[in-house]
Formats: structure tokens, C-alpha cells, sequence
């Protein structure tokens, strides 16, 4: 009998399913723990603690339950500041990317096949040039030092002008970026997308996936967003599937399996390759992440049957 994992390996995110994580490394642990116990995932989306017998041990618990780390940096590199790769400061550009080689270290240390990273704070249109000029330098350094562990390195583009408001936001801007990427040498360059970004940025699936697969779409965030601001849910928040007041549900994630599947990014005969996708959502509201995890799940693998079928007129 045909399932999910047949064509998709799918992940979840530790840290944002248990939301404690983000600011205690001993929480981030734990959530990492909890996560490779949830049978129905089989990969990660988050990154590893600075504590190194901490970290050791996060990677040794991943491999342990044969999880795959697809490594999410941690979002202190879209601030301004000294993690802010494009800043004003070239001693602050120099300290974010020495920062990063230590996150690609860190990945490496857990076998991670791919490193995803995102732009940093936008300064209006005057300004934008030069920021994803030094952007730029930043990603290829990046993406040469990361090749020799041979990993990818990713972009994730994210909404500009509102919430996150970073520079890499439109979805053909961050194609055309690591193109750009790979004519000057980064052939380890790819890019991903969020779902849930997507209606915060004003754009529709179908062209934002044909935009990545042309530069290269190797991974895919899934999740929900609310565009209602009397929501607790509004903005760029990760809410769960099917929360109130939210833009998807069964109905909307069949449909944007539909688009996966005639795109060609989920394959249409299991046995083969399989496509990369992950939930990256915070826990229902007064629900624990593990129940939230697989109340997920199920609404997940019920939506991409129901579009296998569905495109089979089944």
C-alpha cells in the first residue's frame, strides 16, 4: 500500500515546535530528543548549540534514531548588527562570516547535506544594490568554505518590505541570485521554499516553484500563515496547519501538492528519488508539540494521497 514516506522524506523543526529552544540550549536539546522519538519524521530543521557537550550529544542522539539535520541558521544573522553579513561595518561583516564558518562547522560535525541561510535586513531600494553586492561575497565565501565538507548551501528567500523584511525576498530575485552564485563558481549553490512565507510575500506556488526549479530547488519548508491581524497567529509567526484564521488546511495543502507533483518536484513513481519537504510550524495552542507533530502529520499525508489520487482520477 502506496504512503507518504514513498515520495517524500519529511522533517520537522525541533525548535520551533517547542518554542523554549530558541533561547535555552538544554531546551534545545530536549526538543531535539523529543523529535527523533516522533516515528513519522525522518528529518530535522534546526541548528546545534554552541555548548560542545551539548552539541555532541544532539548529534549523537540524530544519528542514534537515523535522523537526518538539514541545518537552519539561527535567525540572529538577519538582525543588524554583528551578524549582519552586509553591514555598513567591515568589522561586523567580518565577524558574521566568521560566525557562519562556525555554523557550517557545526553542521558538518552532524554529516548535514545542506546548510540554508537567508538574506539580512533591507535598507530600502537605495540602498539595496550595495547590500546584495557584499551579500554576495558573503554567500560565495560561504558556499566555497561549505564545499569542502561537500555540503549545499541554501537560501530561503523570506518577505521584504513587511514582518522579516530582508533583502532576498522575491522569489525570482533569490532564483536569479544563486544563478548568480553558480556562473561565478558555487556549484553548490541551490535554493528552497517556504510555503508559509509565500502569502506574506504576495505570491501564488506554482510560479514560485517554477522560478526555484530553474536555479536549482532542492528543499521545501510547509507550514501556515495568518494574514488576519486580529490573529495572535498574524505575520510571520509559523503557526500551525489548520489553525484558525489561517490561509491552509487539508483542502489548500492538497492543492499545493498538486503543483509539488505536476512541477516535478515530488516524483510520481515511489521507489526512487524522493522529494525533501519539512514542517517548520509552532504547536497548536494549548496542545503538546508531540500530539501537534502528529495531528500534522496526518493532515499532511491525507492532503498528498488525496492529490496522488486525485492527478490519477482515482
Amino acid at each position: 500500500m502506496e504512503k507518504l514516506s514513498d515520495y517524500i522524506r519529511l522533517g520537522i523543526s525541533p525548535s520551533m515546535l517547542f518554542p523554549a529552544a530558541f533561547d535555552d540550549e538544554l531546551e534545545h536539546f530536549c526538543s531535539i530528543d523529543r523529535c527523533c522519538r516522533l516515528s513519522e519524521y525522518e528529518s530535522l530543521e534546526t541548528f546545534l548549540p554552541f555548548e560542545e557537550r551539548l552539541r555532541a550529544e544532539e548529534i549523537k542522539k540524530i544519528k542514534e534514531y537515523g535522523k537526518l539535520l538539514n541545518y537552519n541558521t539561527p535567525a540572529r544573522f538577519q538582525t543588524e548588527g554583528a551578524w549582519n553579513a552586509s553591514s555598513d561595518d567591515p568589522d561586523e561583516r567580518a565577524h558574521a562570516f566568521k560566525a557562519m564558518k562556525q555554523q557550517i562547522d557545526f553542521a558538518a560535525e552532524a554529516e548535514c547535506p545542506m546548510i540554508v541561510l537567508t538574506g539580512t535586513p533591507d535598507k530600502g531600494p537605495a540602498r539595496r544594490p550595495v547590500l546584495l553586492e557584499r551579500y554576495g561575497e558573503f554567500f560565495m565565501k560561504c558556499a566555497m568554505y561549505a564545499s569542502t565538507y561537500h555540503m549545499l548551501t541554501v537560501i530561503e528567500p523570506i518577505e521584504r518590505g513587511s514582518f522579516k523584511n530582508l533583502i532576498l525576498g522575491p522569489t525570482k530575485e533569490c532564483a536569479a541570485f544563486i544563478k548568480s552564485m553558480q556562473d561565478q563558481g558555487a556549484d553548490n549553490a541551490r535554493l528552497m521554499l517556504d510555503t508559509a512565507h509565500l502569502p506574506l510575500m504576495g505570491e501564488e506556488l506554482k510560479e514560485a516553484v517554477q522560478a526555484s526549479i530553474e536555479a536549482g530547488l532542492i528543499h521545501i519548508h510547509m507550514g501556515n500563515a495568518v494574514l488576519d491581524k486580529t490573529s495572535g497567529f498574524y505575520g510571520h509567526t509559523h503557526p500551525p496547519v489548520g489553525v484558525q484564521k489561517g490561509c491552509f488546511d487539508c483542502e489548500e495543502l492538497t492543492m499545493q501538492f498538486k503543483i509539488l507533483i505536476q512541477t516535478g518536484y515530488i516524483p510520481t513513481v515511489p521507489g526512487g528519488r524522493r522529494a525533501s519537504i519539512s514542517l517548520e510550524t509552532r504547536p497548536y495552542p494549548g496542545v503538546s508539540g508531540e500530539l501537534s507533530a502528529r495531528i500534522m502529520y496526518e493532515k499532511i499525508s491525507y492532503a498528498f494521497m488525496t492529490a496522488l489520487k486525485e492527478l490519477r482520477g482515482v
